[in-house]
């Protein structure tokens, strides 16, 4: 009985002690494959692909390898590290730094741990040389395995000396099978340290496993593709007739089916086609003096000396009031120091003669800079005798400047105009269908941050947050609010950015929720709230890179496309040209129902609606991404903030590992460059990106979405269009997604014959 204990004790001893070795085992490679997991990034930021071994990166064409002259080393010998930079892009990349970071056991002996290479041209490569002396770090990780041997063989050595116990104590053939049974057990613990996979192999094994699941649906398609490519061609004879109005506003005269657009400073101009344009006049240049005699003479002019009315006739909105038979011009009159109004003349004819009716609103009460009389306002006759206006002392959040007014009806038929400017941000009012004015029978609480019983609703800015131009588009369930931020200058920042609502008052919220509303003071144009429509942009086919677009608006046509209508700036060395010109893109709505641009402005262009060719949307596209923070602007003569074929500063880190002794020593090396050439990305026919950044696509039709990781999933449409230099048809996509808008273009060179 108790030699049958002993083997039964010797016997789970062993295999107690091989169980725990193989936990410890498959724990150290679990805790390693946690660690790894750990590391995954939660920068929710569009990054190149980027591809990182030991001694390699490549990131956007550059390629970066670091190797050494010897496997491993002794403590106290030399190494020579080379270090080989090449540059795969079909265009040249400059100020290529790279940057070597050493461990205190690693001295340079020759070489430089800083090198800049000026131009690394295309399909150049540079190679640089370190020597540095290197010694043993004891405090450095151990070289993979360098205690494994010793560790199996105390353990073997345990185990035998065990199974000798065991054989001494058992004498009969179950001691001898208790023997034989650990035996075996021995061999079982060899071979599973012999076998088992390192954390490398591991890794492969997995990335491998991965990469066979992805190829098991690369179809990137909803539908298989159609035949019909949905072509279009531009006419030769088809010209572009430029015109140079400031804050345009578009209206269509349905009978005569031409376009008008009104700017600031009694800039007008027609079109039949929304591409040759005409300047015209009506009797306002000529009779805006007796006109506006009442909003200038005695409310703007006496709170702006040595301004002439001439240059303060701002941003016009011009509807067909079908109840009043006439057309309706808002003209803002602008005054200095918040002293401002909005005034109502009306025209049986779009092109006039106009005639004053009055004013809508005021602005400039009380305000801190100028004592004025708001007896000549309307301003009791909404209020009331003897009403407190002490507020409208705060030009952050109640002394608003009424200018920039956009007047729409809801889908119940009702009447608003939406207005105002910076400081205390946009309100609207309603307005009374049958005048045109203001209607008193509204009334609004006084709500901070919400409405004002004289301005009305507030809808967006303030705080002296940028937001000018508001823009009201109704197409679908949802109405758009359009606004312009920053300074309108050439290096001002100046963009579009859109908001949406259900309702024609709000609230106006954006892709991720945030409101169009600001309660604090902020640079918007520094952050990421609404959807930003397009940047300062360089892309193929653009005969002029445009900057500091802005002050837009937008309709539906009668046959339901949608248009955008916006002054741009453009690129200059100094950034001072401060010439505009009107440009139009057609608009799409996408899946989510947000508004995209199309790439180049509008030329006749029809989106098919029954898709395009496999071999249209495939293919190489320069791709713009629209940076939401990022605006044109010249330093040390340099042109900076244009995307597409702006300025990029690229960056991509390298790690060499070096053997010295038994342990292993990290070289580290930064390596940036500067690009000025467009990212790509190609659409692959099998639903995968490939180029800058990587991903799938997928598409509908024209509908299209494409997903480059990290949580950022860009949707939008095909389309064919015309390029803006050659006129050459030219296969584009536009999306958006996270408040973001993404373009590609193919050039002719990419697209198949």
């Amino acid at each position: 009985m108790k030699k049958r204990r002993r083997e039964w004790l010797l016997t789970w001893l062993g295999i107690l002690m091989l169980s725990t070795l193989a936990i410890a085992v498959l724990g150290v490679q679990s805790t390693c494959a946690f660690a790894a997991a750990s590391k995954i990034s939660k920068e929710n930021a569009l990054t190149p692909y980027t591809k990182t071994e030991d001694g390699y990166s490549e990131q956007s064409g550059i390629t970066v390898t670091t190797s050494l002259d010897k496997p491993k080393y002794k403590s106290g010998e030399t190494a020579n590290v080379t270090v080989e930079v090449k540059n795969t892009n079909k265009y040249d990349v400059s100020e290529v730094k790279v940057k070597y970071k050493l461990p205190n056991n690693i001295k340079l002996t020759s070489g430089r741990q800083f090198e800049t290479i000026k131009t690394l041209a295309a399909n150049e490569t540079k190679q640089l040389t370190l020597t540095a002396t290197v010694t043993e770090d004891q405090n450095a990780p151990l070289v993979k395995g360098a205690y494994t041997p010793y560790i199996v063989g105390a353990i073997c050595a345990a185990v035998f000396i065990i199974a000798l116990a065991a054989f001494f104590i058992a004498k009969k053939k179950k001691g001898k099978q208790t023997l034989s049974m650990l035996l075996v057990l021995l061999l079982a613990t060899n071979s599973f340290l012999y076998f088992a996979p390192t954390k490398a192999e591991a890794e492969k094994a997995e990335n491998s496993d991965a990469k066979e699941k992805g190829s098991e649906d690369t179809s990137g398609t909803s539908k298989k593709p159609t035949t019909e490519t949905g072509n279009y061609e531009v006419p030769l004879e088809q010209f572009f007739f430029r015109t140079s109005v400031h804050d345009p506003s578009v209206v269509k005269d349905t009978k005569t089916g031409m376009y008008y657009i009104f700017g600031s400073h009694m800039a007008f101009s027609k079109s039949k086609n929304l591409m040759e344009w005409n300047t015209f006049e009506t009797n306002i240049h000529t009779d805006y003096r007796t006109l506006f005699k009442e909003p200038w003479n005695e409310w703007a002019g006496p709170a702006s000396p040595g301004k002439d009315l001439s240059g303060m006739m701002w941003a016009p909105d011009v509807i067909w009031n079908e109840a009043m038979q006439k057309w309706c011009m808002y003209m803002s009159i602008n005054g200095d120091n918040w002293v401002s109004s909005i005034c109502l003349l009306t025209a049986d004819n779009i092109e006039g003669p106009y005639e004053y009716k009055g004013v809508v609103v005021y602005s400039g009460m009380n305000n801190p800079k100028i004592k004025v009389d708001e007896k000549k306002t309307d301003i009791y006759k909404v209020l009331g005798d003897n009403a407190d206006l002490s507020r409208y002392t705060s030009t952050g959040f109640s002394c608003i400047n009424a200018i920039d007014p956009n007047v729409q009806f809801d889908e119940k038929g009702d009447l608003y105009m939406t207005y105002g400017s910076w400081s205390a941000g946009i309100y609207q009012l309603k307005l009374d269908v049958k005048t045109g004015l203001r209607d008193y029978g509204t009334t609004y609480e006084t709500k901070r941050d919400e409405s004002d019983a004289y301005l009305g609703v507030k809808i967006a800015g303030g705080y002296y947050c940028s937001g000018e131009a508001p823009y009201i588009l109704k197409t679908g369930k949802y109405y758009y609010l359009f606004l312009s931020y920053a300074a309108l200058e050439a290096v001002g920042g100046y963009q579009m950015r859109i908001y949406r609502s259900e309702n024609i008052s709000g609230p106006y919220v954006d892709q991720n929720g945030i409101s169009a509303i600001r309660t604090k003071a902020e640079d918007v144009k520094l952050t990421n709230y609404g959807l930003r429509i397009f940047s300062s942009y360089d892309m193929h086919g653009l005969s002029k890179v445009e900057v500091a677009q802005g002050h837009n608006s937008a309709f539906i046509d009668d046959d339901d496309r949608i248009y955008l209508v916006y002054h741009t700036r453009f690129q200059s060395e100094s950034g001072t040209m401060e010439m505009h010109q009107v440009r139009v893109h057609q608009m799409f709505i996408n899946e989510d129902d947000w508004l995209v641009a199309a790439p180049y402005e509008y030329s006749g262009e029809t989106i098919s609606d029954i898709g395009y060719a496999m071999e249209d949307m495939a293919g190489t596209y320069e791709f713009v991404y629209h940076e939401p923070t990022s605006f044109y602007s010249v330093a040390g003569g340099k042109q900076l903030g244009i995307v597409g074929k702006g300025r990029k500063s690229n960056k991509l880190q390298l790690q060499k590992e070096i053997t010295i002794g038994k342990h292993i020593s990290t070289l580290s090396a930064e390596v940036s460059f500067v690009q000025t050439a467009p990212n790509t990305i190609t659409l692959n026919e099998d639903g995968t990106v490939t180029g800058t950044y990587r991903g799938k696509w997928t598409y509908d039709k024209e509908k299209m979405s494409i997903d480059l990781g990290n949580g950022f999933v860009y949707k939008g449409v095909f389309l064919k269009q015309a390029d803006e230099d050659s006129r050459a048809m030219t296969m584009t996509f536009t999306a958006e997604g996270k408040n973001v808008a993404v373009w590609g273009v193919k050039p002719p060179e990419n697209q198949k014959q």
